[in-house]
This record gives C-alpha cells, sequence and structure tokens, in this order.
C-alpha cells in the first residue's frame, strides 16, 4: 500500500508538476491577453476619439449641407426668376427691335421728304429773296411817294390857309404872322422842334401883340390848328420842352435888352 501510496504520490507530483507547467502556460497567456486587452481598449479608445470627432464633422458637414441645398435652392429660384426675366427681356428685345425697324423705316421716308421739302424751302427762299427785294424797292419808291404826298399836302394846305387869310382880309405883317405860325405847327406836328422854334422867333418880327400876348397867341394857335386836323394837342409837352424854355429865356432876354 505505501508502494501504491508512493507510486500515486509520483503520478500526483507529475500531474502537479504538468499543471503547474500548465498554470504557468496560462498566466502567460493571460498576460499576453491582458496586454493585448489594453492594446485592444488603447484602440477602443483612440477609435472613439476618431468616431467622437468623425460625428462633429459629420454635423459640421451636415449643417454645410443644409446651407448648402438651401443656397441651392435660393439659387435655383433666382435662375428660374432670371430666366424668366431674361425670357421677358428677349421678347422685349424683338419688339424693340421690330419697333426700331419700323423707326428707321419711317426716318429714311422722313429723311426723304425732309430733303423735299428743304427742296421748295431754297426754292422759296430764293422767292422769297426775290419778292423782299421788290418790295424793300416798293416801300422806298411808296416811301418817296408819301414824302412827296405829305409835301405837297402840306404846299396845298398851307396854301388854303394863305387863301383864308386873304379872303378875311388880312395882309401884311399879320398875313405874315400868321403864316410863320402855321409853318411852326407845321413843323411841330412833324416833329422838327428846331423848325418850330425858328419859325416862332421869326413871327416876333411881325407880330402885333406884346411879347407875352404873343406867346399866349402862340399856344392858342397851336391848339386851333390841333383842333381843326383832328389831332390832340398837348400843351405841357411842349412847354416842357427844352427848346420851348430856351425860346422863352430868348425872348424874356430881348425884352430886357429893350426895355434897357
Amino acid at each position: 500500500m505505501l508502494e501504491q501510496s508512493q507510486s500515486q504520490l509520483y503520478q500526483t507530483e507529475e500531474l502537479l508538476e504538468q499543471s503547474q507547467s500548465q498554470l504557468h502556460q496560462t498566466e502567460e497567456l493571460l498576460e499576453q491577453s491582458q496586454s493585448q486587452l489594453h492594446q485592444t481598449e488603447e484602440l477602443l479608445e483612440q477609435s472613439q476619439s476618431q468616431l467622437h470627432q468623425t460625428g462633429e464633422l459629420l454635423e459640421e458637414f451636415q449643417s454645410q449641407l443644409h446651407q448648402t441645398e438651401a443656397e441651392l435652392e435660393r439659387s435655383q429660384s433666382q435662375l428660374h426668376q432670371t430666366e424668366a426675366e431674361l425670357e421677358r427681356s428677349q421678347s422685349q428685345l424683338r419688339q424693340t427691335e421690330a419697333e426700331l425697324e419700323r423707326s428707321q423705316s419711317q426716318l429714311r421716308q422722313t429723311e426723304a421728304e425732309l430733303e423735299r421739302s428743304q427742296s421748295q424751302l431754297t426754292q422759296t427762299e430764293v422767292k422769297l429773296a426775290q419778292t423782299q427785294d421788290r418790295l424793300r424797292e416798293t416801300d422806298a419808291v411808296l416811301e418817296q411817294s408819301q414824302s412827296q404826298l405829305h409835301q405837297t399836302q402840306a404846299v396845298l394846305e398851307r396854301c388854303l390857309f394863305e387863301q383864308n387869310l386873304a379872303a378875311n382880309q388880312t395882309e401884311g405883317q399879320a398875313m405874315q404872322y400868321k403864316l410863320l405860325l402855321w409853318d411852326a405847327w407845321y413843323a411841330y406836328h412833324k416833329g422838327d422842334i428846331t423848325a418850330m422854334t425858328h419859325c416862332l422867333q421869326q413871327s416876333l418880327k411881325c407880330t402885333p401883340l406884346s411879347r407875352t400876348e404873343t406867346v399866349v397867341n402862340w399856344l392858342e394857335s397851336f391848339a386851333n390848328f390841333s383842333l381843326e386836323k383832328g389831332y390832340e394837342f398837348d400843351t405841357y409837352s411842349l412847354t416842357n420842352s427844352a427848346e420851348w424854355k430856351q425860346l422863352i429865356r430868348s425872348i424874356a432876354v430881348q425884352r430886357a435888352v429893350v426895355s434897357s
């Protein structure tokens, strides 16, 4: 039994050694497994970190994608609007080109009509110039005729006035005085104040009146002559003229000399 026991002990010891050897191997495998586990965990952490970064990038990309899609939608809407506007513009362009063509046709017709009108205008201007030349010549002749007519009328009226004076038995200096007054009034009526002043000064030599009475008679005679001919006599305008005042001053000087 002791031999058996020892034999079993040897067997048991061999089994124990085998078990210990297997245990060592198992521990080595466990250490390797734990080392691999640590490496795997590190890789897992790296993968999770990369996954988290990738998720953030994905969110950013998705956000950018949404923005891009929205911008694309707006761009497409603007594109449609632009295309519609382009179509309207092209339609208007075609209408404008058609209108331009009609306008150019009308312009050519107008230019042709204008050319004809200018030709007619040139002819008319030539005729007008000729007519104006003849009109100026006619005006000159008419002016000469009117001047001669006025002179003739003046001479005739003076003759009639002189005949009336003779019929009233006015003679000598009295007739000369009244004729000079007529000549003075006629010169005043024609606007020749210098001739009027000269006639009035000459009338002083043959007046039967005093100087004051003569001046009053001048104005009365002018008023009567104007009334007879249907003209308005402006006493104020005459008596306030420089020539009239000079005439009155010369009469006053002459009277002062005579008095002295």
